[in-house]
């Protein structure tokens, strides 16, 4: 039998969390499509859910925060960059649409991430293969 492979370091996890690859592993396919996970890595077999019902709720508010900082921050930098010929009627049409697909676009990226923070500070066990 060959030596346990050390657990991955902070910024590896966060590194392939935002590559949306899975934090323990690095491999990749952890998604069934954009907005859902797989049940378990296919690589090393995490389950990705880590076994409490309330995991990722977390995961939604930062997904909503992040999302919401990101258009907000677009639409400052648009606003000022046409001052004073502001087009509101396109900031209007624009800004509904945006904060709409603006959390469902950083979705996946705040789920992985989620789950690398979790695992930063609750490390994987022997249960959660």
């Amino acid at each position: 039998m060959g030596e346990p492979t050390p657990a991955p370091s902070a910024s590896t996890r966060l590194g392939r969390a935002f590559t949306l690859r899975c934090p323990e592993c690095g491999g990749r396919g952890i998604f069934r499509n954009w907005l859902r996970l797989q049940p378990r890595c296919p690589h090393c077999a995490l389950k990705l859910d880590r076994g409490r019902p309330d995991h990722f709720v977390g995961a939604y508010l930062v997904n909503l925060i992040i999302a919401e900082l990101l258009f907000a921050s677009i639409l400052g930098v648009w606003v000022v960059t046409v001052w004073p010929d502001v087009p509101w009627d396109a900031i209007q049409v624009v800004a509904v649409v945006a904060m709409i697909l603006a959390p469902i676009f950083t979705y996946p990226f705040t789920r992985t991430v989620w789950l690398a923070a979790d695992l930063i500070f609750d490390a994987a066990r022997p249960s959660d293969r």
